[in-house]
């Protein structure tokens, strides 16, 4: 368990990227530097985007 599953934050951008977390136990480790990569940027996106301003 990732302590995301039932949660939201009420931004689909950032749900989306705590659900790749939800990838982490099913994938080999060396597998997990790119996961976290992804929602790294997805992550910037999202507060990128909060105001139409960059972050």
């Amino acid at each position: 368990m990732n302590g995301t599953e039932g949660e939201t934050t009420g931004d689909e951008r950032v749900d989306a990227a705590m659900a790749r977390l939800g990838e982490l136990e099913a994938t080999p480790p060396a597998e997990h530097p790119a996961i976290f990569q992804d929602v790294h940027r997805r992550l910037q996106d999202a507060l990128t985007g909060i105001d139409g301003e960059p972050a």
